[in-house]
């Protein structure tokens, strides 16, 4: 037994074979023990067809993102060999279907394995085949069999005939392992230190979960990859916790749908990728003129157009910024990972409702589907809505003469806002310029005014982030004790994390700042983190062509970003790999 203080794993295959299942299976069950875990996805745009991928990496200490050697493979077919051997080594161990695999590369530890014999020699069905593989590789490794069983049942729920079916063949698998000698001494990991409750979960799963402790009432959207899961998850939830749900003929309706239920006082929201978004852009202005807090969630993939559809990217974060027709305020933010998430859905609920503007989640792919091993979420979360004015307390007001303005000039900018049906209150709404009654006006004084007053939020909210919300995050040595610093944002910010102990081991002093609230820009915040910018290195790691982030710290810093790196092959970084690359650049110009 060689023990490891990471382990990573692929299981690759035709889609339709259980490839992502058997990772989620493997997943689960490194979980239960203790270990930290992340969970990858890579499969095709096809209906059926094609080739799928998961990877399971698991460790002892946190692990940020996949690396570039993968310790264990299960290979159901040719093309995990061909595609994926650039990440074997001589150390690779592969558990392969000897009835399929035929060529092997010559530096790999390979196990063949005769599955299809083993399931009609138990006469198990031969969809549960993957099971069997998961079995064997758990049993080689050492998971016990008790969080393995634990896994296949909580995997399929409420499905005790397939739970059994699954069960049997996982079994098979294992004992088949077992009782094999292997003439590879297997790899496994350390004892799991203690530690406090986490779940595992994706980013998508936690943003739903966020938008039921949020107190979200209705959500409505057009599938679209990556943003799909959402709207599954929250037909799941839809019973229990009764939160209508729809799904719309379109995304201009669903996002019409959101923003009219939103002026009705309902928490709402709605889902898209970049080219949903595309067509929701006018709804987003109207919500801009509205004053109404719309909820977006833009889960960002490979662009442009279609792109690839169920790849990563992060090519949407300007558009973003700056979408739609006009000038309003808007609050864009980026969680860091899945449990920040849960917990930026929720204050983008709060801030919303506080400010009156629309406000955009920005999450990529590789954080939507991607699954980890996360403290927890605190449940003890408030649900603030300080805009809004409950029906009874505004009838009250009313009564005692208050006169309702829907756009009235305040201190702090934000209009009153009361329920339509509050007796005695003309709620109204108007798309086109307007007066403090919602009236239409061409007034030039009075267009000025309400425009200035409308934008002026912008500042108040930037304070607002400063002084109130986590609208960054800094890893690695002290400020000014670096030699080179990364700026990151999104998914991309674990692969910064997973090169920063590379770079350390190398000693190169390091420092990175990860972004999670770009709009409006946290200008002070930032400029406070990054201290110093003389005598160090500043680059940033992106999942877009242009940098389009160190874009956005130039034009509202001044400060430069000496080179950018980008990957833009819908694939995530692997932590080694772009550490190597660091390291290049760095003794290109002289700095190492």
């Amino acid at each position: 037994m060689v023990e490891k203080e990471s382990i990573q794993i692929l299981i690759g295959g035709p889609a339709g074979s259980g490839n992502i299942t058997t990772g989620l299976v493997l997943a689960r069950a490194l979980h239960y023990m203790g270990y930290y875990v992340i969970g990858v996805s890579e499969y095709p745009s096809l209906i059926r067809g094609g080739h799928t991928a998961y990877w399971v990496r698991g460790g002892v200490e946190e692990v940020y993102e996949l690396e570039d050697r993968t310790d264990y493979v299960i290979a159901f077919d040719q093309a995990t060999i061909e595609r994926h051997g650039w990440e074997f080594t001589d150390e690779t161990i592969i558990l392969y279907d000897s009835k399929i695999v035929e060529k092997l590369p010559g530096n790999t530890r390979n196990i063949g394995i005769p599955f299809r014999d083993l399931i009609r020699k138990h006469g198990l069905k031969p969809i549960t085949m993957n099971m069997m593989a998961a079995g064997a590789l758990a049993s080689y490794m050492g998971i016990p069999l008790e969080y393995m069983e634990k896994s296949v049942r909580q995997q399929f729920i409420g499905k005790e005939k397939i739970i059994g079916e699954n069960l049997k063949s996982m079994m098979t698998g294992y004992e088949y392992m077992a009782t094999r000698s292997i003439e590879y001494e297997p790899y496994r990991l350390p004892n799991p230190p203690k530690r406090s409750k986490r779940i595992l979960t994706t980013g998508n799963e936690a943003i739903s979960i966020g938008f039921v402790a949020g107190g979200l009432r209705f959500y409505v959207a057009y599938p679209m990859t990556p943003a799909s899961p959402i709207l599954h998850y929250m037909v799941q939830y839809m019973k229990d916790k009764n939160i209508p749900v729809i799904q719309a003929e379109s995304e201009i309706a669903a996002a019409q749908m959101a923003l009219a239920a939103t002026w009705a006082g309902i928490r709402a929201a709605t889902g898209t990728s970049g080219g949903g978004f595309a067509l929701m852009n006018e709804t987003l202005s109207e919500a801009g003129m509205f004053e109404l807090p719309l909820f977006i969630v833009l889960a960002m993939r490979h662009a442009p157009s279609t792109g690839l559809a169920t790849h990563n990217g992060q090519g949407d974060l300007l558009y973003t910024l700056f979408a739609g027709h006009g000038e309003f305020p808007r609050i864009v933010a980026a969680p860091a990972d899945q449990i920040d998430a849960y917990y930026r859905t929720i204050e983008l609920l709060n801030l919303g409702w506080k400010w009156r503007v629309p406000v955009i989640l920005l999450e990529d792919k590789h954080l939507a589907e991607s699954t980890r091993s996360v403290p927890a979420p605190r449940e003890d979360v408030k649900v603030e809505s300080p805009a809004l004015i409950p029906r009874d307390e505004a009838e009250e007001m009313i009564g005692r003469g208050w006169r309702f303005k829907p756009y009235e000039y305040t201190e702090n900018l934000v209009p009153p806002w009361v329920p339509p049906g509050t007796r005695g209150a003309i709620v109204k709404s108007e798309s086109s310029e307007h007066d403090e009654h919602g009236i239409y006006t061409e007034d030039p004084g009075k267009v000025k005014r309400i425009f200035e007053r409308r934008m002026g939020k912008e500042e108040l909210i930037r304070r607002d982030l400063e002084e109130n919300y986590e609208v960054l995050r800094t890893y690695g040595v002290g400020r000014d004790e670096e030699e080179l610093l990364i700026v990151t944002w999104g998914s991309a910010g674990w692969a910064s994390r997973e090169a920063l102990k590379h770079l350390s081991r190398r000693g190169v002093r390091a420092r990175i700042i990860q972004l999670i609230y770009l709009w409006p820009f946290p200008k002070n915040r930032f400029m406070e983190a990054v201290g110093r910018t003389d005598g160090k290195t500043i680059i940033s790691v992106e999942y877009n062509y242009r940098g389009q982030l160190g874009m956005l710290v130039n034009s509202q810093t001044g400060i430069d970003i000496d080179r950018h790196f980008g990957k833009y092959d819908g694939r995530p970084f692997r932590g080694r790999m772009l550490a190597d690359m660091i390291i290049k650049y760095l003794e290109e110009v002289g700095r190492r």
